[in-house]
Protein backbone atom coordinates (compact mmCIF):
# COMPACT_ATOMS: atom_id res chain seq x y z
CA UNK A 1 0.00 0.00 0.00
CA UNK A 2 1.43 3.52 -0.69
CA UNK A 3 3.77 2.46 -3.28
CA UNK A 4 4.76 5.05 -5.58
CA UNK A 5 5.72 5.02 -8.96
CA UNK A 6 9.37 5.43 -9.06
CA UNK A 7 9.08 6.02 -13.03
CA UNK A 8 6.33 8.61 -12.67
CA UNK A 9 8.45 10.51 -10.02
CA UNK A 10 11.34 10.30 -12.39
CA UNK A 11 9.09 11.41 -15.45
CA UNK A 12 8.00 14.47 -13.56
CA UNK A 13 11.95 15.30 -12.04
CA UNK A 14 12.17 15.39 -15.99
CA UNK A 15 9.44 17.90 -16.70
CA UNK A 16 10.77 20.10 -14.52
CA UNK A 17 14.14 19.95 -15.52
CA UNK A 18 13.20 21.14 -19.09
CA UNK A 19 11.03 23.64 -17.65
CA UNK A 20 14.09 25.19 -15.98
CA UNK A 21 16.62 24.72 -18.99
CA UNK A 22 13.90 26.74 -21.53
CA UNK A 23 14.81 30.36 -19.84
CA UNK A 24 18.40 29.44 -19.20
CA UNK A 25 18.91 28.71 -22.93
CA UNK A 26 17.02 31.99 -23.82
CA UNK A 27 19.40 33.85 -21.85
CA UNK A 28 22.45 31.89 -23.05
CA UNK A 29 21.50 32.93 -26.66
CA UNK A 30 19.87 36.56 -25.75
CA UNK A 31 23.21 38.19 -23.56
CA UNK A 32 27.32 38.05 -24.61
CA UNK A 33 29.14 35.95 -22.85
CA UNK A 34 31.13 37.82 -20.49
CA UNK A 35 28.03 38.44 -18.71
CA UNK A 36 27.68 34.80 -17.83
CA UNK A 37 23.75 34.92 -15.85
CA UNK A 38 23.21 31.41 -17.07
CA UNK A 39 24.12 29.69 -13.39
CA UNK A 40 22.15 32.37 -11.75
CA UNK A 41 19.06 31.74 -14.28
CA UNK A 42 19.19 28.10 -13.80
CA UNK A 43 18.50 28.52 -9.89
CA UNK A 44 16.50 30.57 -10.16
CA UNK A 45 14.25 29.01 -13.16
CA UNK A 46 14.96 25.72 -10.74
CA UNK A 47 13.49 27.41 -7.63
CA UNK A 48 10.56 28.74 -9.69
CA UNK A 49 9.70 25.75 -10.95
CA UNK A 50 9.87 24.02 -7.88
CA UNK A 51 7.91 26.34 -6.04
CA UNK A 52 4.97 26.52 -8.55
CA UNK A 53 5.02 22.30 -8.72
CA UNK A 54 4.40 22.54 -5.30
CA UNK A 55 1.58 24.61 -5.49
CA UNK A 56 -0.05 23.00 -8.56
CA UNK A 57 0.64 19.44 -7.83
CA UNK A 58 -2.30 18.53 -6.20
CA UNK A 59 -4.92 20.99 -8.35
CA UNK A 60 -2.98 18.73 -11.45
CA UNK A 61 -2.66 15.33 -9.99
CA UNK A 62 -5.28 14.72 -8.04
CA UNK A 63 -8.18 14.38 -10.96
CA UNK A 64 -6.40 12.43 -12.71
CA UNK A 65 -5.87 9.82 -9.27
CA UNK A 66 -9.97 10.46 -8.90
CA UNK A 67 -10.49 9.56 -12.45
CA UNK A 68 -8.02 6.20 -12.11
CA UNK A 69 -10.34 5.46 -8.84
CA UNK A 70 -13.08 5.91 -10.08
CA UNK A 71 -12.57 3.83 -13.28
CA UNK A 72 -10.51 1.06 -11.73
CA UNK A 73 -13.35 0.58 -9.09
CA UNK A 74 -15.35 -1.87 -10.88
CA UNK A 75 -11.94 -4.08 -12.18
CA UNK A 76 -11.24 -4.30 -8.66
CA UNK A 77 -14.63 -5.49 -7.75
CA UNK A 78 -15.38 -2.80 -5.18
CA UNK A 79 -19.11 -2.19 -5.04
CA UNK A 80 -20.33 -0.33 -1.48
CA UNK A 81 -17.70 2.03 -0.99
CA UNK A 82 -17.00 5.26 0.99
CA UNK A 83 -14.65 7.43 0.08
CA UNK A 84 -12.03 9.79 2.33
CA UNK A 85 -10.42 12.12 0.24
CA UNK A 86 -7.03 14.11 1.13
CA UNK A 87 -7.08 17.04 -0.96
CA UNK A 88 -4.69 19.07 1.22
CA UNK A 89 -2.91 21.74 -0.35
CA UNK A 90 0.12 20.82 1.99
CA UNK A 91 0.17 17.71 1.49
CA UNK A 92 -0.46 15.01 -1.08
CA UNK A 93 -3.32 14.39 -2.20
CA UNK A 94 -5.31 10.98 -1.83
CA UNK A 95 -8.58 9.10 -2.32
CA UNK A 96 -9.33 5.89 -0.06
CA UNK A 97 -12.05 4.17 -0.58
CA UNK A 98 -13.71 1.34 2.03
CA UNK A 99 -16.34 -1.46 0.83
CA UNK A 100 -17.89 -3.04 3.52
CA UNK A 101 -19.26 -5.41 1.22
CA UNK A 102 -16.14 -7.16 0.62
CA UNK A 103 -14.10 -5.85 3.84
CA UNK A 104 -11.58 -3.93 0.98
CA UNK A 105 -10.06 -0.81 0.83
CA UNK A 106 -8.23 0.52 -2.45
CA UNK A 107 -6.09 3.83 -2.35
CA UNK A 108 -4.89 5.92 -4.65
CA UNK A 109 -2.12 9.08 -4.10
CA UNK A 110 -1.08 12.02 -6.35
CA UNK A 111 2.80 10.41 -6.52
CA UNK A 112 1.30 7.41 -7.97
CA UNK A 113 -2.18 8.31 -9.99
CA UNK A 114 -2.14 6.46 -12.09
CA UNK A 115 -2.34 3.20 -10.22
CA UNK A 116 -5.16 1.51 -7.82
CA UNK A 117 -3.68 -0.23 -4.64
CA UNK A 118 -6.25 -2.89 -2.63
CA UNK A 119 -5.56 -4.18 0.45
CA UNK A 120 -8.26 -6.54 2.51
CA UNK A 121 -9.04 -4.82 5.81
CA UNK A 122 -8.38 -8.02 7.70
CA UNK A 123 -4.58 -7.76 6.91
CA UNK A 124 -4.55 -3.81 8.25
CA UNK A 125 -2.66 -4.16 11.56
CA UNK A 126 -1.71 -0.43 13.59
CA UNK A 127 -4.88 1.23 12.85
CA UNK A 128 -5.05 4.11 14.27
CA UNK A 129 -6.29 8.05 14.16
CA UNK A 130 -4.42 11.17 15.91
CA UNK A 131 -2.75 14.26 15.46
CA UNK A 132 0.65 16.03 15.85
CA UNK A 133 0.31 17.56 19.07
CA UNK A 134 1.71 21.79 18.91
CA UNK A 135 2.04 24.09 21.38
CA UNK A 136 -0.61 25.74 23.39
CA UNK A 137 -3.35 23.21 22.74
CA UNK A 138 -2.76 23.19 18.95
CA UNK A 139 -1.94 21.29 15.80
CA UNK A 140 -0.64 21.96 12.18
CA UNK A 141 -1.41 17.67 11.25
CA UNK A 142 -4.63 15.47 11.68
CA UNK A 143 -4.37 11.95 10.36
CA UNK A 144 -5.28 8.48 10.32
CA UNK A 145 -2.85 5.48 9.72
CA UNK A 146 -2.91 1.90 9.32
CA UNK A 147 0.07 -0.94 8.39
CA UNK A 148 -0.04 -3.05 5.61
CA UNK A 149 2.66 -5.83 4.98
CA UNK A 150 4.87 -3.82 7.43
CA UNK A 151 4.67 -0.33 5.73
CA UNK A 152 2.94 2.28 7.06
CA UNK A 153 0.77 4.16 5.39
CA UNK A 154 -0.47 8.03 7.25
CA UNK A 155 -2.84 9.48 5.03
CA UNK A 156 -3.54 13.49 6.19
CA UNK A 157 -7.24 14.89 7.12
CA UNK A 158 -5.57 18.72 7.91
CA UNK A 159 -2.20 20.11 7.35
CA UNK A 160 -1.73 23.57 7.91
CA UNK A 161 2.02 25.74 8.03
CA UNK A 162 -0.29 27.55 10.85
CA UNK A 163 -0.95 25.89 14.39
CA UNK A 164 -4.69 26.16 14.83
CA UNK A 165 -6.04 25.45 18.08
CA UNK A 166 -7.81 21.93 18.62
CA UNK A 167 -10.90 23.39 19.59
CA UNK A 168 -11.30 25.29 15.72
CA UNK A 169 -13.86 23.84 13.63
CA UNK A 170 -11.35 22.67 10.88
CA UNK A 171 -9.59 20.56 13.14
CA UNK A 172 -12.54 19.32 14.93
CA UNK A 173 -13.69 18.65 11.22
CA UNK A 174 -10.36 16.85 10.76
CA UNK A 175 -10.42 14.49 13.57
CA UNK A 176 -14.33 13.36 13.23
CA UNK A 177 -12.60 12.47 9.93
CA UNK A 178 -9.98 10.60 10.72
CA UNK A 179 -12.11 8.92 13.30
CA UNK A 180 -14.68 7.85 11.04
CA UNK A 181 -11.88 5.95 8.79
CA UNK A 182 -10.65 4.36 12.53
CA UNK A 183 -14.13 3.63 13.70
CA UNK A 184 -15.18 1.80 9.56
CA UNK A 185 -12.04 -0.07 10.02
CA UNK A 186 -11.95 -1.81 13.18
CA UNK A 187 -15.71 -2.29 12.81
CA UNK A 188 -15.19 -4.56 10.15
CA UNK A 189 -12.23 -6.23 11.75
CA UNK A 190 -14.07 -6.89 14.79
CA UNK A 191 -17.34 -7.99 13.18
CA UNK A 192 -14.85 -11.11 11.55
CA UNK A 193 -12.74 -11.35 14.78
Amino acid sequence: MKKYSFGFILIEIAVMIIICLIPTFIVYFMTPPEKNLYTLVLILAAWIVFLLYLMLANVILFPIARRTMNKKLDEAGLIRTRTFDNKESHSCASVLVIDETHEKIAYVSSHNPFKLQVADVKDLTNIRSSYIKGPFGGTRYVYYQFTYKGKRTRIPTFTSRHMFSLSSTVVQDAIIKANRFYDSITGMQNKNG
